[in-house]
């Protein structure tokens, strides 16, 4: 099961395809937060694919010579 997003849902049927246990997606949700289980909810992101020679690149330019993103404005 590691490695994998998991809503309630899907957890419900896993375990009723794996344990043969037929529960609701509300009360599986309280029984985990009773137990101290929360959820979070997941970003999509590149981060693992950024080339750090090139990241370390960017960040020598000078503000005003980035081709794209955020800029401050001059006050």
């Amino acid at each position: 099961m590691s490695g994998r997003t998991w809503t309630a849902a899907a957890l419900c049927d896993w375990l009723r395809a794996e344990r043969g246990v037929r529960v609701g997606a509300a009360w599986l949700t309280e029984l985990l937060h009773r137990d101290g289980f929360g959820w979070k909810r997941t970003r999509d992101t590149l981060r693992h694919k950024a080339d750090p020679v090139l990241q370390q690149a960017a960040r020598a330019q000078p503000e005003d010579l980035r081709p794209y993103g955020w800029r401050r404005i001059p006050a």
